[in-house]
């Protein structure tokens, strides 16, 4: 997982070019399921909680949390 932090304007500019990431398209072979994941992005307007690691059937996956307003 990325542990990198981006301001705004290169957050941006990294998820209009994901492919470019390493092994993106390893990953994301298809983008459907990771668009919703810029939607989310783009209706929050700012960065993630901090990712949540979890290990599933010994593999390592990542979810991503925005924390609602109150």
């Amino acid at each position: 997982m990325c542990r990198e932090v981006f301001r705004a304007p290169g957050r941006a500019e990294r998820l209009v070019h994901w492919e470019r990431a390493p092994h993106a398209r390893f990953c994301h072979p298809r983008e459907e399921h990771l668009l919703p994941l810029h939607v989310c992005h783009d209706l929050a307007g700012r960065p993630t909680e901090p990712p949540i690691v979890a290990t599933s059937l010994r593999k390592k996956a990542g979810m991503f949390h925005w924390q609602l307003a109150r």
